[in-house]
Formats: C-alpha cells, structure tokens, sequence
C-alpha cells in the first residue's frame, strides 16, 4: 500500500510538471519553471511521403570535412551527418542548441561479419603512422544556405536500407523527438569510416575522436561542410548558437568521453549513457584478459565499418582496412590482459588537461556490458579537471533513463533543464543537483551524495564455521565441463540457469567461498575491494584469471525478490508503466515506468578480475603493466580485487557470499567451444589450467562508505 501510494503522489507530481501549455506560433524556446516547452508541431521523418514543405522540422544532410586522410585516398575524410533543426531557427527567428549523438552504429551496421571478424582480416603489418597523413581539403565551388539546402533535401540520404540487414539508415533519428519539438536542433553522425562517410572505422583511436570534434566545430561555426560528397557546395550551420551537447549510449555514450577529451570549442556539456572511458578496462581487469581473449576493439571496429568495402553489397573490403584490423588484434592480443601503448591510445581517463566542458553521467548498476567502473574513471577525470560532473546511478542495466522518475522528476525533465542550462544559458539551478545519485535495490528511490571517489572502508570477517581451513586451493580444471553443462541446464521449474546462481553452484575444487554475516539493511555505496594473499605453482604464467564475485543471498535456496537483468545480450531489466505524461508537439504520451524485480535465490551484486601473474598493482588500468621481476613458484603475493563500482542494501536475514574462482566464463561473448580449451589467453599457460592457494587468514572484504 505504501509502495502503491508513492507511486500515485509521483504520477501525480509529473503529470502536473509534464503538460505544459503549448506555446501558440512561437519563434524561439519558451522556458517554463527552467525547461524547455513544446513550440513546434511534429513531423515524421520516416514517412513515405515525407517533404520539408509545410515542415517545422527542416530535415537534410551534410558532410563535414576533417583534417586527415585515413583511407588514403589523397583527400580529407567527410564525415556525414543527418541535421535536424527547427525552422524558425533556419529562418533566422532564433540560433539553436545543439544535441548530438556520435554513434556508429546509427548509420549501418556490416552484421554478415558480426559473428566471425576473421573473415575481414588481411594478415599485412600495417603502420599506424599512415592514418595521420593530412588530406587534400577541398576548393568551394560555391555555397548553399540551410533553407536551400532543405528545399532541395532527399529523404532517401536518412531513409536508405542498410546493406544485408535492411535496417534503416540514421536509426537513431527520432530519438531525440522530445527535445526537438522544444527548438532544440539535433544532430546524428556515425564518424569515419561508418557507411555514408569516408575514412576508416578506428574504434577508439584519437583520429576518430577528432572526426567528431570536427562536426562540433562546424555546429560552432569553426569547420567547412558540404551538401554533398561531390560538388564542394559549402554549407555552414547558419541557424547555430554555436552550444553543442554529445549524448548517447553505449558506443554513443564512449564518444562524448572521447570528445570531451579534445577541449573542442563549443561542447559545452556531455550526457552519456554506459560510455567506455578505457577500451583497456572494458576488454582487461587488473592485468588480465577478460574478453575471451585481449583483441576486441578490432571486431567492433569492423562491425561498423560500412564505408570500407568496395561494393555496394559489403562483400569487397578494402584490403589496406583489412590490414589495420589485422594489425589492432595482433597489438592487443599480444598485451594479453597488459596495459601497453595499444591501450594507452585508447583510454580517455588519463589526461583531464583539456577538458573543458560538464558531464551528466548516467550508469546502470546492472549493466554486465559496460560496466560501472567505466563511468566512475571519468568522474573522476571530470573531478581532476575541475569542471561540474553528476553521476548517476541506477538499477536498470545497458540502457537510457527516459521514462524514470529520478528525485521526483521526469528524467527527460532533468535533461531538459540540463541542456537548457548549458545550450541556452537558462539560469534554472540544475548544475546545483546532487553530485551523486543512487537508486536503492530495496525500493527504487534515489539516495544523493556529495562527493564521489572519496570512500572510507567497513571491513566484516567471514564466517569461519562454513569455512573452517587455513588455506584454500581453487584449481579451475573443473570450469570448463561444469559451465558447459550448467549453461544447458535449467532450474526445476525449467527456467535457463541464471549467471548469479553459477558461482554458488561452483565445484568445491573450483571456487573458494566465504559467508559475511552483517547488519540488519546494511549498505555500501563506492568501490568493493578484496584483500587476497595468493601463491601459484605456475608462477611463469601470464594471463591467469582470478575472479571475485559478491552475491546477496538469504540461503542459496530461498527465494526472494531482486531486480534481474532478462535480456543476457543487453542486460536490461523488466519495466512497468504506471502512467503517462502529455510529450507535446504533437508526438505521443511519454511513459513513466518503474523497474520490476524478478524472483531470485542470488543476486550477483558485483565482481571484479585480476591476474596471478600481476600482483600489488591499483585501480587503473595503467596499472598494470608487465611486470619486470618474476615471480616464484609457491610464494604468497598481495592482491586486491577492485570489484565494480556499486551501491548495495542487504536486507535483514540476507548475507553476503564472496565467492573466489579462476577464469569467467559470463565475461564478454563466450562460447562453448572456449569452454573446451580451458583458459583462452596466449600466455604459456595457454590453453591450460591452473590454480592457486588463498591464505584465508589474510583475507579481507571491504566495503567502501560514501560522504553524503
């Protein structure tokens, strides 16, 4: 009942704050209580008849011009972008703000190679030096104002099929509907390389970064575009107030980090949403694989590298391209789980020299993908630079926040009051909101903290009883059969085994755990860290995986109610609509919804990896490289497992279990042939198992408290 109450006084609350009057032929944004409201009447884009006559929305493409040549062809990359902007802007009424979503895989994705990269692979060195060649930049034949070139606009430049999947171009076009009936213009570019542009796809390397920072410069009126690849007809962004925000999720989230880092004119704030801060810690923990195997970025890169092939059907790929894939995957699989100067070039944590603009910093705590440690090296890039950052925290997994009701508002209503700040100097207090925002596990409210990174530490002891020796001994032998055949099982009620149950079904032989007894709603919010002392008889190795996993659960058996990513593939969390709220312009209601909890045993709470061969190293990814004194056969080394980033209550008759194990099988896209190999790495245990010992006496769970 008193659930059911909050959520009727919250639905309350946002139908009022989300049905603002609409503002009757205006010609700029009207604020209202600091946000942007509807002024313009929607159009579709995807419409088969679609024409921007009669349009509030002005819909066309361009071509922005970048300083390098990466394909080699003799002249500088374009990169094309699909514009959104508002009439009334074009027309010179007002200048508009700028949302821009960076994410490759809006303009096509090359899926016939998803599964299998090898097949894009030319085994050829190639020399990274030959991207940064500078490009011919192209002679103006002549210029074209926005209003001209809208007239003229084809439909078919955002609503083409992509090459053998047959999505639609631009797919993330309407996702900015919202704010684009409010005046602000918006702005999609998948980047070099990406179909529709030119160049290669890089996938993290500084080249790619600057592709996008040149799109922000032309929105700042500081960069050449064109209407077209081929005529040199110059186009500026004449309606532009020269104010650019970058958002978008996942990749699309990666890219504002990315950008933030160049200190380009005119970003003035990032959104992202599950961004990667360190390709190293996103493919790497603490020394070790974690991918299957160190070389990924390679495949992602291929995976969105539709302006490489040869052939409108995707079938001839550019052989110089293939090298460069070639040439990335040999680089970091030969790193196996070491931080070297593969990837350094793409971590974006290191240097906050340049950053220049706000962060707003959106993490599910749930997100198995991306995970939070993540977001957490860019807050504290943000902190080291000294520019406003917000994190916040949530308990959906890889996903956006629109429709969450977060401290009592809408979350579009957040980001809109946000974007009104920094792309309209609107004075409505929103960079004064809580540092830290964390959604509770127990009843999805949100708890604000001051101060983020700045933990003091609870230490609890085990419950020796239920682990009565002095050392443990975990050989990962037992790994490989057992995943295989846990993952082809089910529960009695038949119900595919779940990821947070495998730990605690682990063979003794495989796993070492420990039990914490702890208070009644005990909670954590920061940075969970296990103390381990370790010795291996296989001390020559390298890439040798050791995992810690944190679980909440009542007795491995007695169910009780968690919210449950259902979607293994996008770890996202079942929701529900408890209301709706007007949108405006025209578009449909927005749906207010709630995360749901699921039915459970165990909850994985958090994990984190290391490395036997890499011990006494710390939080960064920078860490960890390859260490110049060997280590001995036998002898004890300190560890700590950093775990990842979290916030935690442990309701009363719940305990928290700590399992340690070797390598993961649920990190990155397993499959069951890796299974059958063992440890999939190329050290000299390749291809092997291994163990090691645990002195439990020095084992230690520490769980970080946040300033509030």
């Amino acid at each position: 009942m008193k659930k059911l109450l909050c959520m009727l006084l919250t639905l309350t609350m946002v139908l009022a704050m989300g049905a603002p009057a609409f503002a009757d032929d205006a010609k700029a944004p009207v604020f209202k209580d600091g946000a942007a409201q509807p002024i313009l009447q929607y159009t579709n884009l995807r419409d088969a008849n679609y024409t921007n006559e009669g349009s509030d929305i002005l819909r066309f493409c361009v071509y922005v011009e970048t300083d390098h040549d990466t394909d080699g062809d003799g002249k500088a990359d374009l990169v094309e972008a699909l514009v959104q902007v508002p009439r009334a802007a074009a027309e010179g009424a007002y200048k508009a703000g700028t949302i821009y979503d960076p994410t490759p895989y809006g303009a096509g994705t090359v899926d016939e190679y998803n599964m299998d990269p090898t097949q894009l692979l030319n085994p050829t060195p190639f020399d990274y030096s030959r991207l940064y060649e500078p490009g011919e930049k192209r002679t103006p034949a002549g210029s074209m104002t926005t209003l001209e070139a809208a007239a003229i606009a084809d439909p078919a430049c955002w609503n083409y099929k992509v090459p053998y999947s047959g999505m639609p171009g631009f797919i993330y076009a309407q996702a900015y509907d919202y704010y684009l009936v409010r005046g602000f213009a918006v702005v999609e570019a998948g980047g070099i390389g990406t179909y529709g542009s030119e160049g290669y796809e890089l996938c993290g390397f500084d080249l790619e970064r600057d592709a996008h920072a040149c799109v922000v410069e032309w929105l700042a009126g500081d960069r050449v575009a064109y209407t077209d690849p081929y005529y040199n007809i110059e186009i500026a962004a004449d309606w532009s107030n020269g104010n650019v925000a970058m958002t978008g999720c996942s990749y699309g989230g990666t890219l504002p980090f990315e950008v933030a880092t160049s200190g380009v004119k005119g970003l003035k704030t990032i959104i992202p949403f599950a961004g990667i801060a360190s390709w190293y810690d996103y493919t790497n923990s603490q020394g070790a694989p974690i991918y299957l195997t160190a070389d990924y970025a390679h495949s992602l890169a291929s995976f969105n590298s539709g302006a490489a092939f040869l052939d409108d059907d995707w079938t001839v790929i550019n052989d110089d391209y293939a090298s460069f894939l070639w040439q990335l995957a040999e680089d970091q699989k030969a790193t196996n789980g070491n931080y070297d100067d593969i990837w350094a070039r793409l971590d974006y944590s290191v240097d906050a020299s340049r950053i220049n603009c706000s962060a707003l910093i959106v993490h599910g705590m749930n997100d198995f993908n991306v995970c939070t440690k993540q977001s957490d090296l860019m807050a504290r890039s943000f902190a080291r630079a000294g520019q406003t950052f917000k994190l916040v925290l949530h308990q959906d997994g890889h996903n956006i926040l629109d429709g969450v009701v977060v401290n009592g508002e809408l979350w579009q209503e957040i980001m809109n009051k946000w974007l009104s700040h920094y792309l309209y100097d609107v004075d409505n207090g929103i960079e004064n909101m809580p540092t830290v925002s964390v959604q509770s596990n127990v009843d999805g409210s949100f708890k604000n903290y001051d101060t983020w990174d700045d933990f003091t530490y609870d230490t609890f002891d085990y419950d020796t009883s239920m682990n009565p020796d002095d050392v443990s001994h975990v050989d990962t032998t037992a790994i490989a059969p057992f995943v295989s055949q846990y993952t082809q099982g089910s529960d009695e009620q038949g119900r595919p085994n779940l990821r947070d149950n495998y730990y605690l079904s682990l063979p003794q032989s495989a796993a070492s755990t420990y039990v914490f007894e702890l208070p009644d709603n005990y909670s954590f919010c920061g940075v969970p860290e296990v103390k381990l002392r370790l010795s291996t008889r296989y001390a020559g190795g390298d890439g040798m995986v050791i995992s810690a996993m944190l679980i909440d659960t009542i007795d491995g058996q007695t169910p009780f109610k968690a919210y449950m990513t259902k979607e293994r593939m996008n770890y996202t969390l079942p929701k529900h609509t408890f209301g709706v709220t007007e949108t405006g312009g025209g578009l449909g209601r927005t749906k207010v919804i709630e995360f749901v909890k699921s039915n459970t045993t165990a909850k994985l709470i958090t994990f984190g990896h290391g490395d036997l061969a890499n011990y006494g190293g710390g939080y960064e990814g920078r860490d960890y490289t390859r260490k110049t004194e060997p280590m001995k056969p036998g002898e004890y080394y300190d560890y700590t497992i950093y775990l990842q980033p979290t916030s935690y209550t442990f309701e009363p008759g719940h305990k928290a279990v700590l399992v340690i194990t070797g390598w993961d099988p649920y990190t990155g896209a397993f499959l069951d042939q890796d299974f059958e190999m063992g440890l999939v790495s190329d050290s000299s245990q390749s291809g092997d198992t291994y163990s090691f010992n645990i002195d439990n006496a020095a084992l230690g769970l520490r769980f970080p408290q946040t300033a509030q």
